[in-house]
């Protein structure tokens, strides 16, 4: 009896087979030792973030960072994180991530979803929010060339106060080219979208608990400067800095808002704002100021009958007015009417 035996691997075959095995096992060794020396940079950025802001003055609490996602996209997961300023601005997250792929390292994702202790000049709550990312462009030289923010879910609460919540919202931003343009020439744009704003009770407002939208589309005309914040903001406007709103929208029953304008910042870094507006739903708007007792039934018949003479149908044959919206001053301005004066931001000179 014989037994045939298998096919000897010719010493050209065995010889390829070897460097093929080579070259993978040196491709997985280098790419493991790429994977860690991202998340060995990712770690270092923390640290570095954490050392800059005490260096400036603030208080920085965290739990131990570790990285995991081998071998796809590294993850830092940073628990109990607090920030607190020496201006008072004080930030708490139960957790969040950042997320770096390891073959586009200049686009990390910043997952904050859970709940935030956040306390702004003028304001203090919590605001919790079943989804929230933020995805970041880096340029090479390390400065943000772009964002866009994701969130879903969000409940805003303050005490003593019912809690305001927003079903989603988004931001984007985008750097576009040199700085050097001058405050004629874009440098950035940005884009907020906002849907379902459910807010308290409004005792007396003639208008819905539900905001359904927000939208703004915005350029900013001119470099804003490093350095403080408010600082800069108040050279950029100095030096003439704007933002044109391209678009701005609010649906807000039973009215409907549609402008476009420009924005500038007075010396007290409150905002001017100048817009073209066409408004919808007047008629209604009238009706409910008569049942809230806002206006008299006489007042209202006669704007009735001036917005009949001065609407016109839109595209979709809709009545419309045209008119300019103003704020100065604080005071919100509908042409040459004054409709009610706006809280000032809580902010101030540098």
């Amino acid at each position: 009896m014989t037994f045939s035996s298998a096919p000897r691997m010719s010493p050209r075959f065995r010889f390829l087979a070897l460097t093929v095995a080579g070259l993978a096992a040196a491709a997985i060794a280098a790419y493991a030792a790429y994977w860690f020396h991202v998340a060995g940079q990712l770690r270092k950025g923390i640290d570095g973030f954490a050392a800059d802001r005490r260096a400036e003055g603030w208080a920085v609490e965290m739990a131990a960072v570790g990285s995991t996602g081998f071998p796809g996209a590294v993850t830092a997961r940073i628990g109990g994180l607090t920030l607190r300023s020496p201006a008072g601005l004080f930030w708490h997250a139960e957790t969040l991530s950042i997320t770096v792929p390891p073959l586009r390292p200049l686009a990390p994702v910043i997952d904050f979803a859970g709940t935030h202790d956040l306390t702004l000049p003028g304001w203090s709550g919590i605001i919790s929010a079943a989804g929230a990312r933020a995805s970041l462009r880096v340029a090479v030289d390390g400065g943000l060339s772009g964002l866009a923010f994701d969130s879903s879910g969000v409940v805003v609460e303050q005490a003593g106060l019912e809690a305001i919540s927003v079903a989603g919202a988004s931001v984007s931003f985008d750097r576009l080219g040199d700085d050097d343009g001058g405050h004629e020439k874009p440098t950035a744009q940005a884009t907020i979208a906002v849907r379902g704003i459910d807010l308290p009770t409004l005792a007396g407002l003639p208008l819905g608990r539900r905001i359904d939208t927000v939208q703004l589309e915005a350029r900013i005309m001119g470099s804003i400067s490093g350095g403080p914040p408010l600082a800069a903001l108040a050279a950029w406007s100095t030096d003439g800095g704007t933002v044109e709103l391209d678009r701005v929208v609010l649906e807000w029953a039973p009215l409907a808002i549609e402008a476009d304008g420009t924005m500038a910042l007075d010396p007290a870094l409150q905002p001017l704002i100048a817009t073209n507006a066409r408004i919808r739903g007047l008629g209604e708007f009238v009706v409910r100021l008569v049942q809230a007792g806002l206006i008299e039934p006489r007042m209202a018949s006669a704007a009735e009958i001036m917005l009949a003479i001065m609407a016109r149908p839109d595209t979709k044959g809709r009545p419309t007015l045209s008119l300019p919206l103003t704020l100065q001053d604080g005071i919100l301005s509908a042409g040459q009417i004054r409709l009610t004066r706006v809280p000032p931001l809580p902010i101030g000179p540098r």
